[in-house]
């Protein structure tokens, strides 16, 4: 049996990360970028530093191709890695969803924020090919057009079936990654693992976007831990009501035990992906995070004002 075939989509920090930690545990490994940016990356190593280690892929190591023409090769891979924003998923898993071909991605692999994806993924993709979903806690930062910064790192990158399909595919990839620097481990109960995960981006991104603080500063800082404290209040309100998952007493219970503990020692210089996402003038995912809050909130009778009020805030900030 050859080394396992993997296609990334996206070649923002999240896709260079993952296609160079499979590369270096020997996967065939194919990245589909936009058009402008085939020549830097086909030219260019990819470098990871910080929290992960310090590791280089060199130039011609992996495969790059244009995103809006992926070549059959391309599609007819062990798994598709998808990393774009939440939004983007349908669009970009639609090439691969021809009914005219006789080939396809045999598994898909999900690592966006929020919720919503894997329903985008299986709207286009259909029941046949399975489709994994991720919670990830480890920030990293473009600061250069293949140079990737691991500013926070909490826990491996957690993966499984949101939807039920059979994890057959899931674990030769888990077991793939462990030869490269990027931790991932099944997590069997991975809804409650995306809710927990939605609940630290619901306090975080969007405050650290409107403020510009980094994680620790905004746990440090008394007005905006204020504001975090009754964002998380909200989200468990939620969370009990729609699926009956409450893994904090109370929001304070939520800053006090979880986040201090953890974002401090571990995550406190990370600036929030939004936060990014705004200086660079792109859209962000705040409809899959906060805007989800607020859905299932008013699908419960639950007023969310905190959340709304940021879902307003982050629209008007971001490019027309």
């Amino acid at each position: 049996m050859g080394a396992m075939q993997l296609t990334v989509i996206g070649a923002g920090s999240v896709g260079l990360a993952v296609a160079a930690s499979f590369a270096q545990a020997g996967c065939q490994v194919s990245l589909m970028a936009r058009p402008g940016a085939l020549d830097r990356l086909r030219a260019r190593p990819i470098t990871v530093a910080g929290m992960l280690g310090e590791h280089r892929i060199d130039a011609g190591a992996l495969r790059v191709e244009d995103a809006t023409r992926p070549p059959p090769a391309c599609i007819d891979c062990d798994m598709l890695v998808v990393t774009t924003k939440a939004y983007d998923v349908a669009d970009a898993v639609r090439p691969y969803a021809d009914a005219t071909r006789s080939i396809a991605p045999r598994a898909v692999l999900l690592m966006q924020n929020g919720l919503g994806s894997a329903e985008a993924a299986r709207g286009v993709l259909g029941p046949h090919i399975p489709i994994y979903s991720t919670a990830m806690l480890i920030g990293m930062q473009r600061v250069g057009d293949t140079h990737i910064k691991v500013t926070a790192h909490s826990s491996p990158v957690w993966c499984g079936a949101l939807l039920g399909d059979d994890e057959a595919a899931l674990a030769s990839l888990i077991d793939a990654a462990s030869g490269g620097f990027l931790p991932m481990v099944r997590q069997p109960d991975i809804e409650q693992t995306i809710l927990s995960k939605l609940l630290f981006n619901t306090c975080m991104n969007p405050t650290g976007a409107l403020t510009g603080l980094c994680y620790g500063d905004l746990l440090e800082n008394a007005h905006s831990r204020a504001l975090i404290t009754e964002l998380a209040s909200e989200t468990l309100q939620v969370f009990a009501a729609t699926s009956g998952f409450r893994p904090f007493a109370s929001g304070q219970d939520y800053v006090e035990n979880r986040l201090m503990p953890v974002v401090i020692p571990h995550s406190a210089p990370h600036r929030s992906s939004m936060l990014q996402d705004l200086e660079a003038g792109r859209r962000t995912e705040i409809d899959f995070l906060n805007g989800a809050i607020v859905r299932m909130g008013a699908s419960a009778g639950i007023a969310t004002p905190n959340h709304r009020c940021l879902v307003s805030l982050i629209h008007a900030r971001e490019p027309a």
